[in-house]
């Protein structure tokens, strides 16, 4: 966490906004549009994601990267549902629904299968590589098993950066798979996203511009205090058509005016945080170049620590070092290495 982040959570805090629409406060609508922009040309994410372009797409604070996994999920699953009654209008609504599977990696973190839950709909985590990578070949056998058993493929949660070993999912052989079967593919981006901003790491952003939603973690990897995951959505529309309910008191004379959203609609509460100005302020204070360096002083911190264990025999790698996170363990029995994690 940085102190420019935490002046801007303090000032936040201060004025009291309870953000749901614009007319609440224009400000904390307009800021986040503007910082969420920025965001991404920072990150170097498809222009179809900002809110300055003409299409759909457009961000979104999050509280979490869990809110943000379950919007996609609840999102993908109520177009799926619209989708199938039009084909199949034979079919009733709890029919439906009761045929809908979703697909992450068994690698994947805990918040997707908790999604799932919540969502009412099944999520198979798909077994991983030996690299404990998910590649498209595997999605295709469980949704061709499972088509012809009957059911309907919604959502694929890929994961760039998964929490075990930092491992990424191929995204462009995954978003070839959900493309033939109009299954929503979204990254789940919390810790590694960050790295999308760095040069050195250009190979992290393929296939993001065939995805329709992935969320990051800045209170991971780039300096504001929890709570803050920005999401992108391809088609904010899809998520507003899913989630629109809207009450007497709620209405106002700017609605629907493209560049004015009421964000209440892209989320799960009603009410919101002002937490697009702890991000405005670090960025002013920071910069993108001082953000950038922080980076990378954490990616070689972790190789520094990466030639450390190699140089002694007492320890191992499993996994290759992946930006800041190093996964190593004792030789011998895994009680040894079990008392040096309660020993630190």
């Amino acid at each position: 966490v940085s102190y420019p982040s935490i002046v801007g959570e303090m000032l936040a805090s201060g004025f009291g906004i309870i953000g749901f629409s614009w007319i609440c406060s224009p400000a904390c609508t307009e800021l986040e549009v503007v910082v969420m922009d920025w965001l991404a040309k920072f990150l170097n994410l498809p222009k179809h994601f900002l809110h300055e372009t003409e299409g759909p797409g457009g961000g979104v604070i999050q509280g979490s990267a869990s809110e943000a996994v379950l919007v996609a999920v609840l999102a993908a699953r109520e177009q799926a549902v619209r989708r199938e009654r039009e084909c199949h209008p034979e079919l009733s609504e709890s029919d439906i629904r009761g045929k809908l599977i979703a697909y992450s990696s068994d690698q994947s973190n805990s918040c997707i299968e908790k999604a799932g839950v919540l969502a009412a709909m099944p999520i198979k985590l798909l077994p991983a590589g030996e690299d404990l990578v998910l590649r498209g070949s595997t999605l295709r056998e469980a949704i061709d098993r499972d088509v012809a058993a009957g059911l309907i493929p919604v959502i694929c949660i890929a994961t760039l950066g998964t929490t075990g070993t930092c491992a990424y999912d191929d995204i462009e052989s995954l978003a070839s798979i959900c493309e033939q079967h109009q299954v929503w593919l979204h990254v789940d981006a919390a810790y590694a996203g960050g790295a999308f901003a760095l040069e050195e790491c250009a190979e992290l952003r393929r296939g993001l511009d065939r995805v329709d939603s992935l969320n990051f973690n800045l209170h991971k990897f780039m300096l504001v205090n929890f709570d803050c995951s920005a999401m992108w959505l391809r088609d904010a529309n899809k998520v507003v058509d899913s989630f629109n309910v809207d009450r007497i008191y709620l209405k106002h004379k700017y609605e629907g005016q493209t560049q004015l959203p009421d964000f209440r609609h892209w989320q799960i509460p009603l009410g919101r945080r002002f937490r697009a100005l702890k991000v405005w302020i670090t960025f002013r204070t920071l910069g993108a170049e001082g953000l950038r360096a922080h980076m990378r002083k954490h990616i070689e911190l972790a190789t520094q620590f990466e030639g450390l264990v190699k140089a002694d025999e007492r320890f191992e790698l499993v996994a290759p070092r992946a930006l800041g996170l190093v996964c190593f363990r004792a030789k011998g029995d895994n009680e040894i290495t079990a008392q040096l994690l309660q020993r630190l």
